[in-house]
């Protein structure tokens, strides 16, 4: 509260006293401003000071009532714990005297809990207090004097004008000594009472700019040119003083002075080239201060003045015409402020960051270039030229400093080459299409990666798989925009830059596998997030590639060739690189993308078109590549679906063939011979898998081609049979058809025959299967008798046809009667009690049938042989097995 009234009442004292002086000097009719402005300045000020001594006076007394309360307290315990006698009590111990300070004891000295640290100060606290510090620490009486001795010398020099006692130059010339005197006096007393000669130094300073200001803009005194020259000199001699005396405060007013004496004396006209050189003659003073002292406040100050007005001059005075000489300025101030940003490091042998300026390091390129941009920014490729020229002068810088010994030349090394990075980066979107800005900088963040893994630098690390995701942006822009134009296959940006995104991304995830332990806590899971990453940029890259360049007869063979080059690329290099989740994930990838492939492709009817005759085989190829080399990895992932995985290979197998051999037949023949493959090939495969060739895989996984790989074959194969007999005429055009022996039936007893013998082979005894090949030869031998009368006898196909046909009924009568008369012979010398029982069943079910389908007929001769041929059986039935069998049950 002190510090803001004082500050407030030193302000209203000069700003009013300078400015009610200049307006009574240019307007008499206003001096009753300016009188105004003088007592409310003047009284403001002492209100001000009066405030601060007083809050500074309570503050004081307040401290040391405090410190006497406390010695009070103390000795008040004192005095309370000994006796009322001067001799104790003979049965009462001597209590010994309490001290009134303990040492503390070294276990009690350490803190059991780690003290919670302190909320960071807001930045106008940190102003306050360093304000309040500045003012009360130190010689406070000696600076409060200099302060109102400096309000008091702007008062004078008001009160001289008005009064008129003295001509204008004679009392402007008397404020100028009284500065000079301050300067002579401190620097006399510089040895005997250094801060004290400091205050006093600081002060004559201020004096002479307020002279100074007040004789050229006020007053009209002096000319432009002797005050800019004069302010110069104020400049570098308070400079001087400040490194010779090692004070930072005389240093800043002396520069600060120096970067307003432009503004402060400005007209309105000049050349920019004086301007420009003036502030090169300065921070040239500011480089020189740097090489002595590692002061970073002034540093800074001269970087914020220096391009302040630079821009102010970029939006104000620039034209077309001064290109050159202002770039050439900035460019310069550019590579004076990187130099004065080294010196402090140089004075210092250990890195800490109070000594590497932040604000030189990264805000000077950033105002640089944009100041620059602005400048060049019609020219066209400057930019690109300007980033790419920032770049390889970062990178240079870095790679000089990486050589120095010490780590605060490391840490600026560090900082200079990710600036040379970003600026590299900068260069590409700024030279090159949007697909070329996309593989540059996926290679480029695959790099500034490997140079985190190496370094220990999660910020790196970090850095440069933002710069892979950012490529990811710039490429999806460019397909979205349509900039996709290429001019031959691979050798084009839209490709290499999806290529460049897949390789990038998988050494990313190696470079992040192979740092093990050192991976940040966050970075488990990156290795293979940038794995998948890869795969799926590797996949976009061939996709694009084989959909805008591959001519339409080879189309699929190259679609399913990018799968199977991913998938191997993924073993090779895993197993070359030794990383263990390249090469383990490649069969469970290359699974899916097998089981994928056939999903969309078995869709069509001829699935080996436009090259598939030569992709297929291929992936087939890799696929069990893969799978070979995983029986021989002890660590594979998930064991347990090797067998699934054999089986996969064996279903897309059958589908694929049972698509494509029908397309094949059908354009030789037609009929019933392109239906035959939808049985016979699961039905070979099936053979296949019963009798395994003595050859990996059937040697080693057997079991899995037999049960997981051979189980869906076997309900293929079943329900081809039902549906080819149920619903197919079984032409054999242009073959004549004969019972038994035309493709159809032939077809369905060599499938029937596969799935008996794939069942031995099983060695698995089922109550289930026999009873289902039963039921399937059941069905298989009537529809063959059925056919068999429709080409023989021209008998109806149809259902409603069968029914009413008393032909078909009367053979199917028979034929029904007589298997069962069979089965239940054999039954009975073989002993199968089961199967004499369905016998009886089959016999049931046609004379069933006999009373309501057969006798529901016309009068016919058919009916009359349906009833004479099955009683017949049942007599015969009834002599040779009229009862079920007994023994060998289970035979």
């Amino acid at each position: 509260m002190a510090f803001v009234a004082l500050l407030g009442g030193l302000a209203g004292a000069v700003v009013m006293a300078l400015s009610g002086a200049g307006l009574g000097a240019l307007s008499g009719s206003l001096s009753s401003v300016a009188v105004l402005a003088m007592v409310f300045g003047g009284l403001g000020a002492f209100i001000g000071f009066a405030l601060a001594l007083l809050m500074q006076i309570r503050d004081r007394v307040t401290a040391s009532e405090r410190r006497i309360q406390a010695l009070i307290a103390a000795a008040g315990t004192t005095a309370s714990s000994e006796p009322a006698s001067s001799e104790p009590a003979p049965s009462q111990p001597v209590p010994k005297p309490k001290p009134l300070w303990r040492p503390p004891s070294p276990a009690a000295s350490k803190p059991s809990e780690r003290p919670a640290s302190p909320p960071s100060p807001s930045v106008f606290s940190g102003w306050a207090r360093r304000a309040k510090a500045w003012l009360t620490g130190g010689n406070t009486i000696a600076r409060v004097g200099i302060l109102v001795l400096f309000v008091g010398a702007a008062l004078l020099a008001k009160y001289a004008a008005e009064s008129g006692l003295f001509p204008l130059e004679a009392r402007l010339a008397a404020v100028a000594l009284l500065g000079m005197g301050l300067l002579g006096l401190g620097w006399r007393l510089r040895h005997r009472h250094t801060g004290y000669a400091l205050i006093l130094q600081g002060g004559g300073v201020a004096i002479l700019y307020l002279t100074l200001y007040a004789s050229f803009r006020l007053f009209e005194l002096l000319p432009a040119g002797p005050a800019f020259a004069l302010m110069v000199t104020v400049a570098l001699s308070a400079a001087v003083l400040a490194v010779a005396q090692n004070a930072l405060v005389l240093a800043v007013i002396g520069f600060a002075g120096g970067f307003l004496a432009p503004l402060l004396t400005a007209s309105g006209g000049g050349s920019h080239i004086g301007l420009f050189g003036y502030y090169t003659v300065l921070n040239l003073g500011v480089f020189a201060v740097a090489w002595f002292r590692a002061w970073r406040p002034l540093n800074v100050l001269g970087f914020v003045f220096t391009f302040a007005v630079s821009a102010l001059w970029r939006g104000g005075g620039y034209a077309p015409a001064h290109l050159v000489s202002t770039d050439g300025f900035l460019i310069l101030f550019f590579l004076m402020y990187v130099a004065v940003s080294l010196l402090p490091v140089r004075r210092r042998s250990v890195a800490r960051l109070d000594y590497v300026s932040g604000t030189l390091v990264f805000g000077l390129p950033v105002v640089a270039f944009a100041l620059h941009a602005s400048l060049v920014a019609d020219i066209e490729f400057a930019l690109a030229w300007s980033a790419l020229t920032l770049a390889v002068f970062y990178l240079l810088l870095a790679l000089w400093l990486f050589r120095l010994p010490g780590p605060a030349w490391r840490l600026l090394a560090e900082a200079f080459a990710a600036l040379g990075v970003i600026f590299a980066s900068l260069t590409v979107p700024l030279a090159l299409s949007s697909d070329a800005t996309a593989a540059v900088w996926a290679v480029e963040g695959a790099g500034l990666l490997w140079l985190g893994a190496r370094q220990g630098r999660r910020l790196a690390r970090f850095f440069g798989v933002i710069l892979q995701v950012l490529a990811a942006i710039a490429w999806g822009q460019a397909v979205s925009t349509g900039d996709m134009a290429a001019a031959a296959p691979i050798f084009n940006g839209p490709f290499l830059a999806a290529a460049g995104l897949a390789v990038a991304g998988y050494l990313s995830g190696l470079f992040l596998f192979r740092m093990g332990a050192a991976r940040a806590g966050y970075e488990r899971g990156a290795a293979p997030a940038l794995l998948t990453w890869s795969i799926l940029w590797a996949l976009i890259a061939g996709v694009t590639e084989v959909a805008r360049f591959a001519p339409g007869v080879v189309e699929t063979a190259w679609l399913l060739a990018v799968p199977a080059l991913v998938v191997a690329l993924l073993a090779l290099l895993g197993q070359r690189l030794s990383w263990p989740a390249s090469f383990r994930l490649a069969p469970l990838l290359g699974a899916g993308f097998i089981a994928g492939a056939t999903l969309l492709l078995a869709a069509l009817s001829h699935p080996l078109a436009q090259g598939g005759w030569l992709g297929w085989p291929l992936l087939w190829l890799v696929y069990y590549g893969v799978l070979w080399r995983r029986d021989r990895d002890a660590g594979a992932w998930l064991p347990s679906l090797t067998p699934w995985l054999h089986a996969l290979g064996l279903w897309t197998l059958a589908l694929i063939a049972m698509r494509e051999l029908p397309w094949w037949i059908d354009r030789a023949v037609s009929g019933v011979w392109p239906a035959l493959a939808w049985g016979l090939v699961p039905a070979g495969l099936l053979v296949l898998c019963a009798r395994a060739p003595d050859v990996w895989p059937w040697r080693v996984h057997a079991r899995a081609y037999r049960w997981q790989g051979a189980t869906p074959l076997v309900v293929i194969a079943a329900l081809w049979v039902v549906l080819m007999n149920l619903g197919h005429d079984g032409d054999p055009g242009p073959l004549p058809y004969w019972p038994l022996l035309n493709p159809l039936d032939i077809g369905v007893a060599l499938t029937l025959l596969a799935g008996i013998t794939w069942w031995q082979a099983v060695k698995r005894p089922s109550t289930f299967a026999v009873p289902v090949w039963a039921a399937l030869i059941f069905l298989w031998l009537s529809a063959a008798l059925v056919r068999a009368l429709h080409y023989v006898a021209g008998t109806p196909l149809g259902a409603e046809g069968l029914l009413r046909s008393v032909t078909v009924q009367m053979a199917l009568s028979l034929f029904w009667a007589a298997l069962g008369f069979a089965a239940m012979v054999i039954a009975t010398r073989r002993g199968w009690r089961r199967v004499w029982i369905a016998g009886v069943v089959l016999l049931g079910v046609v004379v069933v049938k006999l009373f309501i389908v057969d006798l529901a007929g016309t009068e016919t001769l058919a009916r009359t042989i349906s009833f004479l041929g099955v009683g017949l059986v049942l007599l015969v039935v009834g002599y040779f097995s009229p009862l079920p069998p007994r023994a060998r049950e289970s035979s």
